[in-house]
């Protein structure tokens, strides 16, 4: 019984400690938001972003007067940059990037200023993900099968 109780304290001391730490997060960690992104910032926005290749994930910042951030995954299509939000109706960073379109893009070290705008042409979005599947093995295998991902919404990264 006591290595119970003594487990249950070292659970609380985390709970504490977590709930003490959380407010002052920034970058995210997984799938646990983050706050403003920090990194050194690119002067510009790429005109071909062909390197965020090499990065599986990456983090977007919404909401610039109130910094929210979030871990993603990205592709490029013909040099353009795209972020795809499965269950994107119902995902609170995609209705923030909706109300402010301005984004700030964490990829490797380094955060690039931009503007999201949603896809929302179906053909356009079919091939956005077709490109995406081909980065993505989880993804190329769900686009092949019977049952595709649903409710996914795709922005384009324009410069600001």
């Amino acid at each position: 019984m006591t290595i119970l109780k003594r487990l249950a304290q070292v659970l609380v001391a985390i709970l504490i400690l977590a709930a003490v730490v959380y407010p002052f997060r920034r970058d995210p960690i997984g799938p646990l938001a983050g706050k403003r992104l920090t990194g050194e910032v690119a002067s510009e926005t790429p005109a071909d972003w062909s390197f965020s290749d090499a990065h599986m994930t990456i983090a977007v910042e919404v909401r610039p007067d109130d910094p929210h951030s979030i871990t993603t995954i990205c592709f490029v299509h013909e040099g353009t940059l795209y972020v795809p939000a499965q269950g994107g109706s119902e995902k609170e960073w995609t209705q923030m990037v909706l109300a402010d379109p301005r984004v700030r893009l964490k990829i490797g070290e380094r955060i690039y200023p931009a503007r999201a705008t949603r896809i929302t042409d179906e053909s356009q979005r079919e091939a956005m993900i077709a490109s995406a599947a081909g980065k993505y093995e989880r993804l190329a295998a769900a686009q092949a099968g019977e049952n595709p991902p649903e409710d996914v919404w795709v922005f384009r990264i324009d410069p600001r």
